[in-house]
């Protein structure tokens, strides 16, 4: 739809995040629509590493979970656009067009949602990296390789995640996350 209404050229599509993470550091493009829900690395972790190769592309996610926290965060990360997966496509490639003209993007609806907020809005962009890899059931070694920082780091990070969400395990730290929208399962390895 995008190609045929506005005439866009699509550069390149991925079945995962790592892929369309390597796919944005070669290929450049002004614009990448990501899914939050991806297999390998979601939407909101792929924006954070591809960005740092590909600092002029200007990105956009589409989502089916309406998070308050998950909004919040992308907002806060610098995501150029917001898309709900139930908007009409046409609203979709218009805000698409917006973006790729130096707009940011952020619909009334998911403005309202994110108006409510959650207990998750005063988490920082890497404490939901921390969170979505536990979610996936790494180690914090191995969260601690992939992220470039100390494996007490993580400790730390982790520790703040169940402050924050008022938990005291791991377990329930995953169940509150979830049921605040601030981790999607479907997106797991």
């Amino acid at each position: 739809m995008l190609e045929n209404t506005y005439s866009f050229e699509i550069a390149g599509r991925a079945a995962n995040g790592i892929e369309a993470i390597a796919l944005i550091k070669r290929l450049q493009p002004d614009c990448a629509l990501l899914d939050l829900s991806m297999p390998g690395a979601n939407g909101f972790e792929t924006f954070l590493e591809a960005r740092r190769w590909s600092p002029d592309t200007r990105f956009a996610i589409v989502t089916g979970n309406p998070s308050p926290a998950i909004f919040a965060q992308l907002v806060d990360a610098g995501v150029n656009g917001i898309f709900l997966k139930s908007a009409a496509p046409e609203e979709i490639c218009r805000g698409i067009a917006e973006i790729c003209s130096g707009r940011k993007v952020v619909p009334p609806e998911i403005s309202e949602v994110m108006h409510a907020g959650t207990a998750g809005s005063e988490m920082t962009a890497r404490e939901i990296e921390v969170l979505q890899a536990i979610a996936r059931g790494k180690s914090n070694n191995q969260i601690a390789g992939h992220l470039g920082v100390s494996p007490k780091t993580v400790d730390t990070h982790r520790t703040n995640l169940m402050k924050k969400l008022g938990v005291h395990s791991t377990a329930t730290l995953l169940v509150k996350a979830m049921k605040e929208g601030l981790i999607d399962i479907t997106g797991t390895e």
